[in-house]
């Protein structure tokens, strides 16, 4: 007799399928390599191809360790069961910039997967008082997990609370608020500023470049990109051949943050660099370079289709790349395994930075 399969089983057939696609890729493109020339999109695209392998591999393998010891329980399938009646909301800072998109897609991907009720909300542009509101009311309509990327981290939390109390469960994706959740999915902001500051260096030093000033622009009040400077200025102080500038702090606008960009450019003869600590700003130093035949180092942070196409004009010579979709897609699961009472594991995940040059 032929067996019926639960929509968590074809969910593992699924996944393992697409793990198999993703090393054929991986495969085909090593071949055609051996026989064509290594063009820098090309080698873009490959490292890209690895990165989501190795998401995909990690979301497997976690996946199917709680599935093992939670969902094949038959004490337990009357819980799981009841998967399609949960609520499960994405709470972004702003759906203004594409890095939200992926973190979207990542929990929208495991949520049509194993059939939960999913939406994605956030303010059109930051605003942290239209975000405590959304958050309410996702929580009125009766959310049983929130994923949350905290705008304010200290104003956020106030709203947090309240949802806990009211016993929604908490999962913080990229950016969390100060009031404790029960685990939280980010880069760790300080260690990539390093990774900024280390291919800064490496690429001026490529270059025959060893001295010189170098700037930097971020955003006011936003804790992430305020760790990324940290770690990227002690890099460089650590260097000690590099003059760094004072930090200008735009609104994340990639105008404004160009505007900024240009007045150091234009005050800094002996100007070498230019560093973006998040997606806008990293566009805005992108746009200026190019307005200046590409004669600075642009590091920027965030790969989106407009940093990747700076990065192949020149205009950025290398990109700090996190990964939303890992966040969005571990996020779901961890709230999927909240809401069942199951072992959601550490308290902090550091889903990792890699280097697009």
């Amino acid at each position: 007799m032929m067996k019926n399969f639960s929509k968590f089983e074809n969910y593992i057939f699924l996944q393992w399928n697409i793990f198999n696609i993703y090393i054929g890729m991986i495969l085909g493109n090593l071949i055609a390599f051996q026989i064509k020339d290594l063009r820098k999109q090309v080698m873009m695209k490959l490292k890209r191809i690895i990165i989501n392998i190795s998401v995909i591999s990690f979301a497997f393998l976690l996946f199917c360790i709680w599935y093992q010891k939670s969902i094949l329980n038959t004490s337990e399938t009357t819980s799981s069961s009841l998967i399609k009646y949960y609520k499960v909301y994405l709470v972004t800072t702003d759906k203004e910039y594409q890095y939200w998109d992926y973190v979207n897609k990542g929990a929208a991907d495991l949520a049509a997967a194993i059939g939960i009720n999913y939406s994605w909300d956030a303010p059109a542009v930051r605003d942290v008082n239209k975000q405590i509101e959304i958050i309410n009311n996702a929580v009125d309509d009766g959310a049983d997990a929130l994923l949350v990327a905290a705008d304010d981290p200290k104003r956020i939390s106030g709203v947090i609370e309240d949802a806990k109390a009211r016993g929604v469960k908490i999962i913080y994706v990229d950016s969390p608020a100060y009031e404790e959740a029960i685990t939280t999915l980010a880069t760790n902001n300080y260690e990539a500023g390093v990774v900024a500051g280390q291919t800064m260096i490496s690429t001026l030093e490529n270059m025959g470049i060893n001295s010189g000033s170098i700037g930097i622009i971020s955003v006011v009040a936003k804790e992430n990109s305020n760790q990324r400077e940290r770690g990227f200025r002690k890099t460089l102080e650590t260097d000690g051949r590099y003059t760094l500038l004072e930090t200008i702090y735009t609104n994340g606008e990639p105008t404004v943050a160009q505007e900024a960009a240009e007045f150091i450019i234009n005050e800094n003869r002996d100007l070498v660099g230019l560093f973006g600590t998040n997606e806008g700003t990293s566009v805005g130093v992108g746009n200026a370079i190019k307005a200046n035949e590409n004669r600075f180092v642009g590091i920027g942070f965030d790969e989106t289709d407009v940093m990747l196409k700076l990065l192949e004009e020149g205009s950025l010579k290398a990109i700090i790349v996190q990964n939303p979709y890992t966040m969005g897609y571990l996020g779901m699961a961890e709230a999927v395994a909240a809401i069942l009472g199951k072992d959601t594991g550490p308290t902090y995940i550091n889903t990792g930075v890699s280097v697009l040059e």
